[in-house]
């Protein structure tokens, strides 16, 4: 999955997840705003790279959850979703066990 990442990496994440019809260019107004952060901004649909009928909310969550897992060192994490990025939000939660561990992998 291709990312991009803005702002300072020493702080904690905000992880941008855009809705189905657009990319990571619709969050370019708050990565600006959140420059004091480390913005980290998925496409969903690599532009024709990945066919999107494999495309799965829970593929899509594990792998953003191994993302996290790669980038946060011990930092803390804010994951905002917009529409279908929302629903890849709620389900990265339910892959995530209480103690903050994900799981099902």
């Amino acid at each position: 999955m291709h990312y991009k990442e803005y702002g300072d990496l020493h702080k904690p994440i905000i992880l941008l997840i855009h809705g189905g019809g657009v990319g990571g260019w619709m969050w370019d107004k708050q990565v600006q705003y959140f420059s004091d952060y480390h913005c980290v901004v998925p496409e969903l649909i690599d532009n024709g790279a990945n066919n999107t009928s494999d495309f799965s909310i829970e593929d899509c969550a594990k792998k953003l959850l191994s993302l996290i897992e790669e980038k946060a060192k011990n930092k803390h994490v804010i994951v905002v979703g917009f529409s279908l990025g929302a629903q890849i939000a709620i389900q990265m939660v339910s892959l995530t066990s209480f103690s903050g561990s994900p799981n099902n992998r």
